[in-house]
């Protein structure tokens, strides 16, 4: 089966045969050493190819995706979402995307009539929203520790 080349943005659905694909090198990798050393290989040319951890984990992120059967799509941070998609990459109501984003909590730009946010300014937002929640969660447990509650 020849391979599909995806268009800019297209996620990649799963197949059976992309599932089992994904399936069976899970398999392999998951019995792999700790100190493994994984490489990609061209078989045509001969060509090997060692990857670093980071593009290994990459790898294997979209692997255990495809093999539970979701959708990949792998996207330079730069690209920019619609308020819809960037709602649901943040996992919240669009109304409430479009209140942070007047409120300038998330940089964004009008095209037209229409918003666009680029994906790095939403894990951007992310990352400040975590970092805020665990400073607020240590910050209440200090509290309680100092009006001596136990929770």
């Amino acid at each position: 089966m020849a391979a599909r080349h995806l268009a800019d943005g297209e996620p990649l659905l799963p197949t059976e045969d992309i599932k089992s694909n994904a399936d069976e090198l899970l398999r392999h990798l998951s019995n792999a050493s700790g100190h493994a050393r994984f490489v990609l290989s061209d078989k045509q040319t001969g060509i090997e190819i060692e990857l670093n951890e980071d593009v290994f984990e990459i790898f294997r992120q979209a692997l255990i995706d495809l093999s539970q059967n979701r959708a990949v799509q792998i996207a330079p941070i730069s690209t920019e979402l619609t308020t819809v998609q960037a709602a649901e990459f943040l996992k919240v109501s669009r109304p409430h995307l479009i209140k942070l984003l007047e409120e300038n909590a998330i940089p964004f730009r009008k095209v037209g009539t229409h918003r666009r946010v680029e994906l790095r300014a939403l894990m951007d937002y992310a990352q400040r929203m975590k970092r805020d929640s665990r400073e607020a969660s240590r910050e209440m447990s200090r509290e309680a520790q100092e009006l001596g509650l136990d929770f």
